[in-house]
């Protein structure tokens, strides 16, 4: 499945759960048009930690979040304790999983991002190539961005139901792999993308170290 057609609008039912997991995993067959380490510029420590869903869950926690954002689907998820076939490209390995949305101070615009967890390095580079794949339209743009965590690809677009510019980002941070996009009703905000972006890697990155995270863009 791809991203923008569960993403429909500004509000996103509570069922996305169960729909985005399934939508993480399997047997995607799409075209990859980065494969990982494209950049040559990659300073993320790849860490082999593992994490578990309340792990990610506190990753995603509103402290994040710049100041003034609300919450509009909460974190939420789970442990997964049963591997996806082996025919799967991007559930193998995976070990949890967490996602969460939330909306800018104006409310007009917001953020989905979900977590995809992995017992390892090598299931979590796979996971990310394929998950590059399926969160992306087929009229997506690749566009040029620093990288972030030790793997990244980012676009731009438009949701196929509202119409409204999105930019999209997936990314690898050691054994966890990241999705996210922002819409926005006017334009698209790539900065702010990115932003958002480099703070998950770093609360992952601290999560990783075994930290409670505490990257933010509170304040900023």
């Amino acid at each position: 499945m791809h991203r923008k057609q569960w993403m429909t609008g500004v509000r996103v039912p509570a069922v996305l759960t169960a729909l985005a997991l399934a939508a993480v995993g399997c047997g995607n067959s799409a075209t990859v048009p980065s494969a990982e380490g494209h950049s040559s510029q990659v300073a993320t420590p790849d860490s082999a930690a593992s994490v578990s869903f309340s792990q990610l869950k506190n990753v995603l926690d509103l402290q994040g979040m710049p100041t003034g954002w609300k919450a509009e689907k909460q974190p939420s998820g789970r442990d997964v304790t049963k591997n996806c076939p082996k025919s799967s490209t991007v559930c193998a390995g995976m070990t949890g999983f967490a996602s969460a949305q939330y909306d800018n101070v104006e409310g007009t615009g917001y953020v989905y991002i979900e977590l995809s967890a992995y017992d390892g390095r090598d299931t979590a580079r796979a996971g990310y190539t394929s998950r590059s794949a399926s969160f992306a339209n087929k009229d997506d743009r690749q566009v040029s961005m620093p990288t972030v965590g030790n793997a990244s690809v980012a676009r731009t677009g438009f949701n196929t139901t509202s119409g409204h510019p999105v930019t999209s980002m997936v990314m690898r941070v050691g054994t966890v792999v990241v999705a996210m996009a922002d819409t926005h009703v006017e334009q698209d905000d790539s900065q702010m993308l990115l932003s958002l972006a480099q703070t998950q890697a770093e609360r992952l990155q601290q999560t990783l170290r075994g930290e409670t995270p505490t990257a933010s863009l509170a304040g900023r």
